[in-house]
Parts: structure tokens; C-alpha cells; sequence
């Protein structure tokens, strides 16, 4: 609780320095009223960011006001950020590359690097699938749409196996529809990410194969919306956010257990699937360096080849480097 304390009063301290930042700015670059703070609207994958943040009081004391904006999936999300309703948006590489090469305006402003162990390929129990290789002839349901984190998995996992991504047959189901389904042992094999992943193993269902030792890069990327980024008081503001996500990321790996019971008591899970979710996911965030830029850049590359992804993305060329460096503190 001491370090809960601690973080909310550093927080309070990086908002009162944003203030002055914020004060300075143009009334255009404000609510609604002309006289409020700014609105960050940020968008959000089945309240994963949402319930971090409440959970370790990262945003306590901002000097703008905050809106979550939540979705089943990045699809819905990016759709959300095209309609201009929100500003900045949470997924994975390939659905954020895919949004990107729909001519989707945003930018690249920070990651996430994880393990891979929250996205992954399950079948039931009772399958008679035992390794990739057998997929083949096979279908497979993938989370939520093309251009999915679950179907660039699916990709490697096939490449991995000796298959081509046309030895199976995939359909395309958004998370909880696919979770129903699978759960009543209507789908065999079920590519997807946390926290459907998890559900569905505490469900019943046998891991196949996850995201791990490098079938998948492991990072997430925030991305903000290009015409937030051109007002100088939202940009120091998704600034600000980037500081307070890296804050509560280490709070989470450091309380587990409480953010685990949080999480759980927040999206009506079993216990025993937040204890997942939680383990499954330790990411740090990081800036978009060089080196991310040429990890991410492969994933558009392969994606391209087997004709996921319309348009190869040039990575480099959608990812503002001056939105977040770590501060001494993270």
C-alpha cells in the first residue's frame, strides 16, 4: 500500500508539471467549454488497460481528464479511432499494422514488450490434435478478424510446422462469440489472447501452442490518433499517459496477487483466470526505437507475403519517436 501511496504522489507531482504545460496552451486545444482541461479519450481491448490503471492509481492526480473508450477486440477499436472518437488505442503489432495499411491516421507512440504467453492456439481437451502439424486439412477459428495478433500466431505456428497458411481453413469470430462456442465444444482449435485465452483453458482447453520463444514479437503498441497528436496539449498529455502506463506496469508486476484479485472483482472472472491473465503478462513499455521498428517491420513483411495485410507497411514511417522516452523514474 506504501508504494500505491508513493506512485499516486509522484503522479500528483508529473501532473502539476504538466499543468503549467497545458495552462500555456491555445483554448482550441481544450474541452468542449474552451475553459476545461484537456480529454484524453483512450481506447481499450475488454478493460485490460482500464482495470491496470485503476488497479495501481497511475493516473491519480492527472492535470487532464480521462475517458476509457472499451472494445472486444482492435478491430472495433481502430474503427472507433477512424471515427475520430478516440485517441489513442492499445493492440498488438498486426492489428495495428493492419489498421495502418486500411490508411488508418495514427502513429506509433510507445510499446509494450511482452512475452507472447497471452496470445495462443487452443484446442479442447479431448482433441485429437496433438502438435501444428496436425492442423492440417483442419479449421481454424481465429480472434477477432484479419489482421489479428491470433492469426499472425496461427501464421508462424503453420511456418514453424512445415505447413502453408492455406493447409487450413480459418474463420474469423470476435472473442466472446468464439468464447461461447468454444467452451460448448463447438469449435476444435480457437486462436486468441488474453483474457478469452485463459478463459478458455480454464474451460477446458489444452494449449496447443502460445506466443512464446519469438512465434510472435510480444509487443503491443499505443497508438494516438494524428489529430491529437497536432494539438500541443493532447500530445503532452498521451505523453504524460506513457509515463503513468510504464509506472503501473512495474506496480503490476510487484503486486500480482492484489492485481490479480482486482482484476477478477473488475471483470467478473474466476479468480483463478485473473491469476492467469496476470502471469501470462509482463510487459514493459518502451520507446519506439530502431529496434522495434526492424521487429515489427518483419511481421508486416510476412503478414504481406501471405496477403493478411494489403499494403506493406513501412514502419518507420508511421511511428513518432518524440512522443515518449522514459523518464528517470521508469
Amino acid at each position: 500500500m506504501f508504494d500505491r501511496l508513493r506512485t499516486a504522489a509522484l503522479a500528483m507531482v508529473a501532473g502539476a508539471l504538466l499543468a503549467g504545460l497545458l495552462a500555456g496552451c491555445g483554448g482550441s486545444d481544450r474541452g468542449t467549454s474552451g475553459s476545461g482541461p484537456v480529454t484524453l479519450t483512450l481506447g481499450d481491448q475488454a478493460n485490460g488497460l482500464q482495470t491496470l490503471m485503476k488497479a495501481s492509481g497511475a493516473l491519480d492526480g492527472t492535470a487532464y481528464q480521462v475517458k476509457w473508450a472499451e472494445f472486444q477486440g482492435a478491430a472495433p477499436l481502430f474503427q472507433a479511432m477512424q471515427g475520430g472518437t478516440v485517441d489513442t488505442g492499445y493492440a498488438a503489432d498486426l492489428p495495428t499494422l493492419a489498421a495502418i495499411s486500411g490508411k488508418l491516421p495514427i502513429k506509433l507512440v510507445g510499446a509494450l514488450q511482452g512475452s507472447g504467453a497471452n496470445d495462443a492456439i487452443l484446442v479442447r481437451a479431448n482433441s485429437p490434435i496433438k502438435t501444428v502439424a496436425d492442423l492440417k486439412g483442419k479449421t481454424v477459428v481465429v480472434s477477432s478478424a484479419r489482421g489479428s495478433i491470433a492469426e499472425y500466431l496461427l501464421a508462424v505456428a503453420l511456418q514453424q510446422a512445415g505447413l502453408k497458411y492455406s493447409d487450413v481453413t480459418v474463420q474469423f469470430v470476435l472473442p466472446t462469440a468464439a468464447q461461447a462456442a468454444f467452451n460448448s465444444g463447438q469449435i476444435e482449435t480457437w486462436a486468441t489472447f488474453d483474457p478469452y485465452q485463459s478463459i478458455g483453458q480454464r474451460a477446458g482447453g489444452r494449449l496447443l501452442v502460445d506466443g512464446q520463444d519469438g512465434r510472435v514479437s510480444g509487443l503491443g503498441f499505443v497508438t494516438a490518433a494524428e489529430a491529437s497528436l497536432a494539438s500541443p496539449a493532447k500530445k503532452a498529455a498521451i505523453t504524460d499517459f506513457l509515463n503513468r502506463l510504464a509506472t503501473a506496469e512495474k506496480w503490476a508486476a510487484n503486486h500480482q496477487a492484489e492485481y490479480a484479485a482486482i482484476y477478477a472483482q473488475t471483470n467478473g472472472v474466476a479468480p483463478e483466470v485473473a491469476a492467469m491473465v496476470v502471469a501470462h503478462a509482463h510487459p514493459t513499455v518502451v520507446p519506439i526505437s530502431p529496434d522495434v521498428i526492424t521487429r515489427v517491420q518483419a511481421v508486416s513483411d510476412l503478414m504481406f507475403q501471405i496477403h493478411s495485410l494489403p499494403v506493406n507497411v513501412q514502419v518507420a514511417k508511421v511511428a513518432d519517436t518524440s512522443v515518449y522516452q522514459p523518464t528517470p523514474s521508469n
